[in-house]
């Protein structure tokens, strides 16, 4: 070791002064890890606008595809420093997703503490997706629970988000100031976010309550930012040794400008591994009550059968094959029996986009996804 004596210093303290940065570096480690998933496969669905089938290529059917970097440095004292960027990708056409958005899926930087949580700034996955959506075999894949409610995908812009994790309880909380693009200067409801939620998870035992609102984002004519909807989820899943069993309910209420609207809807579910390599899944999702598919109108389009009891149902049935640890094949189906001109799509989308309205639909997809 070479030491540089200062005047009126001694040498002692001059090779204290070259050490001590050499230990602060030391002490503070980083990593950044790049990650991803590449799912794709063929699609069949029965029953589109005007009664006509499609076959196609169809993208993340099992997980969204995706591509992202995540990184920490180790500050000391059980603190980290965390970010992540993740960006959505479409396998049918290499486009970006969630609105073009480079890293559309999760942005954020924020501090991580062993004992205390972590606390991010930025765009994230909404609880709906982090915590509800796992309630079901089929998590967040294109068949779901998000074709029954498109909220269990919602992500947030413009967002603070807290996730703490206590023994076996977790909490969480979020709040976003305009949850999708910019945020308006006059307007302080236009776009809001905000939720909470407890979970338990130990041992085979996993459940969890989640209270989520959202005003409106882009209102039209009649409408305005006080139209919201809030929801209130439970969900539960219990290991029994091959098997896991799934169930959940959703309370929505949609304040509209000139109407209400009131669903419940009640999902179970059931994945099977026979082997270390398989698994098996089923599940059944249940709306009841009218649910208008876009809080940014003053009412449902008249074409949507406002005031009817609209009663659909979603069936899900799949089954994958892991080939390695990184690759799985896959065979996805799901039925949507629509009741009362409902019109539940098991691909989503708006009212009647990608379902005839009042009729069945069944969908296919097999494929595979490669992890990364």
């Amino acid at each position: 070791m070479m030491c540089i004596s200062f005047p009126k210093a001694g040498k002692a303290l001059s090779c204290a002064l070259l050490i001590l940065p050499a230990i602060s570096h030391a002490k503070n480690t980083s990593n950044v890890q790049l990650y991803g998933i590449i799912d794709a496969g063929m699609q069949y669905l029965s029953n589109g606008p005007g009664g006509n089938d499609m076959t196609g290529l169809s993208s993340g059917n099992l997980n969204g595809s995706r591509w992202g970097f995540k990184g920490s440095e180790d500050l000391g004292n059980g603190l980290k420093a965390v970010f992540t960027l993740e960006s959505g990708i479409s396998m049918t056409d290499g486009n970006t997703l969630q609105g073009g958005r480079l890293f559309g899926r999760q942005a954020y930087v924020g501090l991580s503490s062993t004992h205390w949580g972590q606390l991010s700034l930025g765009r994230h996955n909404t609880l709906m997706i982090d915590w509800m959506s796992k309630y079901s075999p089929f998590a967040n894949a294109n068949f779901s629970g998000k074709r029954a409610d498109p909220a269990f995908s919602d992500r947030m812009d413009h967002s603070i988000k807290y996730v703490g994790k206590f023994g076996g309880f977790s909490v969480g909380a979020y709040y976003s100031t305009a949850w999708n693009n910019a945020q308006d200067w006059e307007d302080k409801k236009r776009g809001r976010m905000m939720g909470a939620g407890v979970r338990y998870a130990a041992g085979a035992l996993d459940a969890a309550v989640l209270y989520h609102s959202k005003h409106a984002n882009a209102p039209r004519a009649g409408a305005d930012s006080s139209n919201r909807e809030d929801r209130i989820l439970a969900g539960v899943s219990y290991k029994l040794d091959a098997f896991t069993v799934y169930g959940g309910y959703r309370w929505l209420k949609q304040r509209l400008t000139r109407e209400d609207f009131r669903s419940d809807m009640y999902w179970a579910g059931v994945q099977y591994r026979p082997t270390k390599p398989t698994r098996f899944s089923l599940a059944v999702f249940h709306v009841n009550g009218t649910v208008c598919d876009n809080m940014n109108n003053a009412v449902c389009p008249a074409a949507q059968g406002v005031g009817k009891d609209q009663k659909p149902t979603l069936l899900l049935l799949g089954g994958e094959y892991d080939l390695s640890k990184r690759t799985t094949l896959y065979a996805l189906s799901a039925y949507a029996l629509n009741k009362n001109g409902s019109s539940l799509s098991v691909a989503g989308g708006n009212y009647g986009a990608n379902v005839e309205p009042g009729k069945n639909q069944f969908g296919l997809q097999i494929g595979m996804r490669h992890r990364f």
